[in-house]
């Protein structure tokens, strides 16, 4: 095995905020890691992605039946929305025939 490609360095740095290594600083993976990393940073900024992250964490919750466990291990704004998903499915009761 060959071990990591200077490509995979850049990538790495831009991931880390690092600088890039020599002559790969405008590399497309140096700067597609720096992207990844801003992305990854402002999930607040992109409602689509915090509503898609705190869905799974509020069903989990409710059918566990352990919703207070939301704001142990979830960021404020995520567990707030997971609060909401699982108030919603606390609310809705089966249709009876």
């Amino acid at each position: 095995m060959a071990g990591p490609t200077n490509e995979d360095r850049a990538h790495l740095a831009g991931l880390l905020g690092e600088p890039a290594p020599e002559g790969t600083a405008r590399s497309v993976d140096f700067l597609h890691g720096q992207l990844e990393a801003k992305a990854a940073q402002h999930t607040e900024d992109a409602p689509e992605r915090l509503f898609t992250e705190a869905c799974p964490h509020g069903v989990k919750a409710r059918l566990c039946d352990d919703v207070d466990s939301l704001d142990s291990f979830l960021p404020p704004q995520t567990a707030a929305l997971a609060h909401q998903v699982a108030d919603v499915f606390e609310a809705t009761q089966p249709a009876t025939a």
